[in-house]
């Protein structure tokens, strides 16, 4: 077989690949958008549907690829074409990387979607507009219910101090909702990081720039954990 035509089979092998990893996201997207229209509080459910996806596309095409190419590997060497063998692994080696990249990008537009799902769901269950009360003497206290942390605060009218506890559905928000949806915000700067160092850091300023703007009660935290993540000797 000459080299064209070990070539032409090559590129005809990979983009059947490539129509399968297609189809089966495609195929799930329906799905996906019935369990996520069943969610309540958390994405644990999409979790698991995401890793059996992951398992079927990524890990057990980029199998695929590797077994077809020890076959395209013999021919060439049959055909004593070895000169052709790094640019033909070349293209084996690019699809595994757009796979990756994509399947990322699907994963994190389905875990968003999830997370504003979530967040429906938990607004309609708080009662945002309830009045808390100073345990002493009754008097109004001004609480935001979009707390993550427990809180102290003094009574205006008695100087008491009482101690509010945020909903466990609020504080789960925190991973199930915000954290989702900062990802969605920094997908890109996050795929280009895995090549370009510059670019992981511009995803960290970026996730945990939404992180802190939606979670002002854990700014320092995320802003340590912001700093100690870009100064890191990795980037230097």
């Amino acid at each position: 077989m000459s080299s064209g035509q070990l070539t032409q089979r090559w590129d005809t092998f990979l983009g059947k690949l490539k129509d399968r990893f297609n189809d089966i996201l495609t195929q799930a997207d329906s799905p996906l958008d019935e369990i996520i229209s069943g969610l309540q509080f958390d994405t644990v459910p999409i979790h698991n549907v995401l890793n059996g996806l992951k398992y079927q596309t990524v890990e057990q095409l980029s199998q695929k690829g590797e077994e077809g190419w020890s076959k395209m590997q013999a021919e060439l060497i049959k055909s004593i074409q070895v000169f052709s063998q790094g640019a033909e692994y070349s293209k084996l080696t690019r699809f595994i990387g757009w796979m990756n990249d994509e399947f990322m990008r699907f994963e994190v537009k389905t875990y968003a979607k999830a997370a504003r799902k979530v967040l429906e769901n938990v607004k309609s269950h708080i009662d945002e507009k309830k009045i808390h009360r100073c345990t002493q003497c009754a008097g109004e206290l001004n609480i935001n219910v979009y707390s993550f942390n427990a809180i102290n605060i003094k009574c205006e009218s008695c100087g008491s101090v009482n101690t509010y506890q945020p909903d466990d559905r609020i504080r789960a928000m925190e991973y199930y909702v915000i954290n989702h949806l900062a990802e969605e915000q920094a997908i890109e700067e996050k795929i280009r990081g895995q090549r370009d160092k510059s670019a992981m850091k511009e995803y960290y300023r970026k996730y945990y720039g939404f992180m802190m703007e939606n979670i002002p009660d854990k700014k320092e935290l995320y802003e340590r954990d912001l700093n100690e993540r870009i100064n890191n000797p990795f980037f230097s």
